[in-house]
């Protein structure tokens, strides 16, 4: 890997407004031609590992919020490395969402293909997901280029958080968001069913629910499978007792025939 590394929107080939969806589908098409198992390219390994490492910072809303505001600056020992592992202890994750997914009998049985729509908290277009208008000052000692600060107050049998605006270097509450960093919007996703489930199975979608405030890791998709009954139709039982009947017959005409 190179000693000056290039920008992660740059890696992957997306605009810095990229949604989730093209960021994920740019490190598909892009890893997919250096991977180092179909590329004969020396480097192939090094650009592989970059592009994988670009794709884990910007996939998540917390890590890409601060490598919006620190970019590579101070990775290491202090700045991006420090802001993000601080987020990450402070930032709520988001919540799971819970879905009813009725199958088919023979769906179950052979696997299926389903689009689920739903609405979901995804990060706030307004302020980035910062829960802050106007732009933080990436140096300052106050919030750490956050833009805000928080402060716990414990009353005992209960602890609150507070977040304000970084008096030092400024900031206001969002007003789309109301400073949650978050805003709902309808969400629409392929999920694949596999052959063979069961009544009563829960499948879980990883990272598919409510992105977290204020740039928190998002929650699962849980998705409770419930299985139609085997059909009875009405002509198949007719038919089977026919065959039954059929049987039947013939077994007693040869049991007569042999005695």
């Amino acid at each position: 890997m190179s000693a000056v590394k290039a920008d992660y929107y740059e890696l992957l080939g997306v605009p810095k407004e990229a949604d989730a969806d093209a960021i994920k589908k740019a490190f598909h098409t892009a890893a997919r031609d250096v991977h180092p198992d179909v590329s004969d390219s020396p480097d192939a390994e090094s650009r592989f590992r970059e592009l994988a490492e670009a794709y884990s910072v910007l996939s998540k809303p917390a890590s890409r919020l601060l490598y919006d505001r620190f970019g590579y600056r101070g990775r290491g020992n202090s700045g991006f490395q420090e802001a993000l592992w601080d987020a990450r202890q402070r930032a709520p994750r988001g919540e799971s969402i819970h879905l009813g997914l009725d199958l088919r009998y023979f769906e179950a049985g052979e696997g299926a293909s389903r689009m689920v729509t739903y609405q979901a908290a995804r990060i706030c277009v307004a302020c980035g997901g910062r829960g802050m208008t106007g732009k933080p000052d990436p140096d300052c000692p106050a919030c750490g280029g956050m833009g805000r600060r928080s402060h716990v107050s414990d009353l005992g049998t209960a602890r609150f958080l507070r977040v304000e605006p970084c008096p030092t270097c400024g900031g206001e509450v969002c007003p789309e968001c109301g400073g949650t960093g978050r805003e709902f919007a309808e969400r629409r996703l392929r999920i694949r069913v596999p052959a063979g489930i069961e009544d009563g199975a829960q499948l879980r979608v990883s990272g598919e629910g409510d992105v977290g405030e204020r740039g928190g890791a998002p929650g699962d998709l849980l998705l409770d499978v419930a299985v139609q009954p085997e059909p009875r139709d009405p002509r198949l039982v007719r038919y089977l007792a026919f065959v039954l009947f059929v049987s039947a017959v013939a077994l007693l005409i040869a049991y007569a025939l042999v005695h």
